[in-house]
């Protein structure tokens, strides 16, 4: 007998048909923690294909209100939304997808001040457009243990890549490979443009590289996918630990 309620196996039914989400894979899922840090561009369609995909913990994050210029790529959020808080939208149009689902929020932007929310999480989700939050993110992950994904775009271009944290000899961090990257000198959207349908392909790809990681469907770990979203040209690429990072003997 399904443990799903009538809703859920509705809900999933097409998804147990195949091998890899059978009703004991949708478990393993249905128990991860997963934090997503910004819910914008490349949140809100993750944490909608995350729920859609069975799982059911999740921590929204962010200290923001919708607004006009949200809409184009945004798409938890409409008209009706402008001027509300972002995280309270999102938690009631994810509910109404799995009404079973356990959807936290937390309505303030992360620093080192209030970044211990974030203690629970199995896996946490940089979905920022804000590099100083990610140096942030990645630092808390490494001393944490916790697994961390990196997801970025500018104008078309994506940058996603998932860090296995708990294997503590094999260090590789996001400062291993963008060492000297300078806050105040790097683009972000609010200048240089952003594509909604590439922050859309942001989110997917980091949702199934979620799922790939959870239920071990296919190795993650030192792989940076870039995808130009313009050319539809992909590269994942395997990286290394950078010798001298100042977290490596953290994690050691």
């Amino acid at each position: 007998m399904s443990k799903y309620n009538e809703t859920e196996y509705d809900l999933f039914s097409r998804l147990f048909i195949l091998d890899e989400f059978s009703e004991k894979k949708l478990d393993i899922l249905s128990k991860q923690n997963i934090s997503i840090v910004g819910v914008g561009g490349i949140g809100c369609p993750l944490s909608q294909y995350l729920i859609s995909s069975g799982i059911k913990n999740l921590l929204l994050v962010d200290g923001d209100t919708v607004e006009k210029s949200n809409l184009n790529r945004q798409i938890l959020f409409n008209n009706d939304d402008i001027n509300k808080k972002k995280v309270e939208v999102a938690k009631e149009k994810l509910s109404k997808i799995n009404p079973s689902s356990k959807i936290n929020i937390f309505n303030k932007n992360i620093d080192s001040k209030n970044i211990d929310v974030l203690s629970n999480s199995k896996i946490i989700v940089d979905a920022t457009d804000d590099w100083k939050t990610s140096k942030l993110l990645n630092e808390f992950c490494v001393k944490n243990s916790i697994n961390f994904i990196f997801s970025s775009v500018v104008k078309h271009d994506l940058q996603i890549i998932l860090f296995d944290n708990t294997q503590r000899k094999k260090h590789l961090c996001l400062n291993c490979i963008f060492p000297n990257k300078e806050y105040a000198n790097l683009p972000r959207c609010e200048t240089v443009g952003i594509s909604g349908i590439s922050a859309g392909l942001a989110g997917l790809i980091s949702a199934q590289k979620i799922l790939n990681f959870s239920l071990n469907l296919r190795n993650e770990t030192n792989l940076l996918t870039i995808f130009d979203g313009k050319q539809l040209d992909v590269d994942n690429i395997v990286v290394n630990s950078k010798h001298d990072c100042y977290l490596k003997s953290i994690q050691s």
